[in-house]
């Protein structure tokens, strides 16, 4: 070196980081056993990182907040590892699947963005056209590197550009992140169910996240929608406008309606040997929560035109739609409570998440800004009734 000079150094940014996946047991208690082990640790102090730098193809998103989601729980603690899923188990890993922020960097080859656009994206499998998705698609292909999966709990998140959306400046970031995965899931799930107006849908579990989308759009398709909830649950789903059946008083396959199509959002157990005596002939089932039905849409038929166990894939135009109807106020999206991004803040969201009990979606917030605190975000929810 013949001459001092100064060197860039390489920026950082604050992440949750993964270094370790737990081993739960194989009991039946294995999934809550496993959350309490990593309850116990100290894996949710936001640790520093370099930060990311878009490749080709690829959008730089500075995270303003990011939805926790069941499948986060079940990932950080060990469960999808087991018991025959196989998913992989990379380290470092950052959670985290849905992200809203602001466009920060563009890598080589993005069109259509540009550096402080609004924007929000489930980082997931992308729709290529196969049946169902996945979460682990990041193998390059002949033209963008598909990576990284997940990454959403950190300051800043890398996408590929197709798989990105822009926000609606009428809609908030914790709702844009709040909508993707679990709008996406009921969206493409009922569009495998084939709902048309004037037909009969049940939604099992009306107050989860799918659930609670599943009912809004089946009724914007202009089907009679019934819901499954609890006395605890039966306000927040009867929001939706669906006709309320309380699993704790009543069966909903012992009341002599035929559904022509049933959307399992619960995995409530034997719901689909229970569905073959509350479907018609020819209807349709769909679980986003339990393998019963299979993988295989026609191995039903012909009792049922199709059933299966379904998992969504990002798709820009659907992600599109759904900010439209949020944007229009036609679709709606509860924050359940937000948690700023600190190790108590994180150990808070998920344990939110893994209690089961929230009413709406739990959100990461990473950039403060005027946000609707708690309630409805989305006004005109009587469009919906």
């Amino acid at each position: 070196v013949l001459k001092e000079h100064e060197q860039v150094a390489q920026p950082t940014m604050r992440s949750m980081v993964l270094m370790e996946y737990k081993d739960p047991s194989k009991s039946l208690d294995s999934f809550p056993a496993a959350m309490r082990v990593l309850l116990a640790d100290d894996d949710f102090t936001p640790k520093a990182v370099d930060r990311p730098s878009p490749a080709l193809g690829q959008i730089l998103i500075k995270t303003w907040a990011a939805a926790i989601n069941p499948i986060d729980v079940k990932v950080t603690a060990g469960d999808l590892h087991v018991g025959g899923a196989g998913w992989a188990q990379p380290i470092p890993f950052t959670p985290g699947y849905d992200v809203a922020g602001v466009v920060e960097q563009l890598g080589d080859g993005v069109a259509g963005f540009q550096v402080g656009d609004e924007v929000f994206a489930s980082n997931w499998a992308l729709d290529e056209g196969q049946f169902i998705g996945q979460h682990d698609d990041n193998v390059p292909d002949s033209k963008f590197p598909k990576g990284p999966i997940g990454g959403a709990f950190a300051e800043y998140c890398v996408l590929p550009a197709n798989k990105v959306s822009k926000k609606h400046p009428k809609v908030t970031f914790e709702q844009a992140a709040g909508v993707s995965m679990v709008g996406l899931t009921a969206m493409q799930a009922l569009r495998f169910l084939s709902i048309e107006a004037g037909q009969k849908v049940l939604v099992l579990g009306g107050a989860g996240g799918v659930g609670f989308m599943g009912a809004q759009l089946a009724r914007l398709a202009g089907a009679e929608v019934y819901a499954t909830a609890s006395a605890r649950t039966k306000d927040y789903v009867a929001q939706t406008g669906a006709i309320l059946i309380d699993y704790t008083q009543e069966k909903w396959y012992e009341k002599g309606i035929t559904f022509d199509g049933i959307l399992d959002a619960a995995g409530e157990a034997n719901a689909f040997e229970n569905a073959k005596k509350a479907l018609r002939h020819g209807g349709s089932y769909a679980s986003i929560a339990s393998f019963d039905p299979g993988m295989e849409p026609t191995a039903h038929a012909p009792r049922m035109t199709n059933a299966t166990f379904y998992l969504y894939k990002n798709n820009v135009a659907d992600q599109d739609e759904l900010m439209r109807l949020l944007a229009e106020e036609k679709l709606v999206v509860r924050i359940e409570k937000t948690f700023p991004f600190t190790k108590d803040g994180l150990r808070g969201l998920f344990e939110a998440q893994a209690s089961g009990k929230s009413t709406g979606k739990n959100v990461l917030v990473l950039k403060e800004h005027e946000q609707v605190a708690g309630g409805w975000i989305g006004r005109n929810l009587c469009m919906l009734q």
